[in-house]
């Protein structure tokens, strides 16, 4: 009787052991399949920034083709959709796919106000042009002013200060500007922004400049705040000149705008050097690729004018979800 109760126990004892040993396999299995899965998700991942990536990459050729003009753009996208849609699969089954360059993706550089060629300059008309920029912001004086002291004190090779602050000769470039997002470093720049976003123009002051180009501003493409500045006019006096650029067909940075100087006041000797009224060269264009769901936006600064076309400046980032 012991002998068998022995037997019993020992074959209950072995059928845990078993029992245990298949749920450990079956436990490493499953965490074996989870991480093969994970691995797979993250290829395909992969796979699909590096398409996007290639779509929005697409999207800088389309833009370089001097022929194709901001208004363009959206119908010229659909089509590149369309045909990069019917070439790609996995397996069966379509990626989706979209490509997308807006009107408001295709921005003339020339129509910002480059600060480099500004604050280089004379010194008078850097005053003079800033400080009516940011009047027309609604942007306090006390506030401009030691901003454009240190804006001058930043770039200039000299060690003397430029206001009564001789802090803003602290920790500056004493040189151009490589990004426009350097002049968040600037002392007086944070103040200025807030107060420019907080009036009742809502401005995003760094949108309104740039490093690139060659220094004359573009009278096709720039806003009427930034025209305003460079030709010495009080707020709101750019609005027939505003009204009258679109053409005849009213819309932007189309074949028919129209740039008329004497919209602009009977002065123009006294500013025609600062602007420029030829067709844009410099392009910033914004394209933007999805696959599936991954998305990557590619920014390039394109010369179209050059032959062949050339990007001049290329970053890219991917688009927050």
């Amino acid at each position: 009787m012991k002998r068998v109760y022995e037997l019993k126990c020992s074959s209950g004892v072995a059928l845990i052991i078993v029992l245990w040993a298949v749920s450990l396999i079956a436990t490493a299995m499953l965490g074996l399949a989870a991480i093969m899965q994970r691995q797979l998700d993250q290829e395909i991942a992969a796979l699909q920034n590096a398409r996007a990536m290639l779509v929005a990459e697409s999207g800088i050729q389309m833009a370089m083709h001097p022929g194709l003009l901001p208004g363009d753009m959206e119908l010229a996208s659909e089509q590149l959709t369309r045909r990069l849609q019917e070439g790609w699969k996995v397996g069966k089954s379509k990626v989706p796919i979209k490509f997308m360059i807006e009107a408001k993706d295709m921005i003339g550089e020339a129509g910002k106000l480059n600060i480099n060629a500004l604050l280089l300059g004379d010194k008078g008309v850097a005053r003079a042009v800033l400080q009516n920029l940011f009047a027309g912001w609604e942007v306090n004086l006390s506030t401009s002013s030691s901003l454009i002291d240190a804006l001058i004190d930043w770039v200039d090779p000299d060690e003397f200060t430029s206001g009564s602050n001789s802090a803003t000769e602290a920790n500056v470039r004493n040189g151009p500007l490589e990004k426009v997002s350097e002049l968040e470093d600037v002392i007086g720049w944070a103040e200025m922004a807030k107060e420019a976003r907080e009036g009742s123009k809502g401005v995003n002051a760094l949108s309104k400049f740039t490093v690139f180009g060659s220094g004359k501003l573009s009278l096709r493409t720039a806003d009427q705040d930034v025209i305003e500045a460079v030709v010495g006019l009080a707020p709101g006096s750019a609005q027939n000149f505003m009204l009258a650029r679109p053409g005849p067909d009213q819309v932007d940075q189309t074949q028919d705008d129209v740039v008329n100087l004497g919209l602009l006041g009977p002065n123009s000797e006294a500013w025609a050097d600062r602007v420029t009224s030829e067709e844009e060269d410099l392009w910033r264009v914004t394209s933007t690729g999805q696959v599936g769901e991954a998305t990557r936006k590619v920014v390039a600064l394109i010369s179209r004018k050059s032959n062949p076309p050339q990007v001049r400046a290329r970053w890219s980032e991917e688009e927050a979800p």
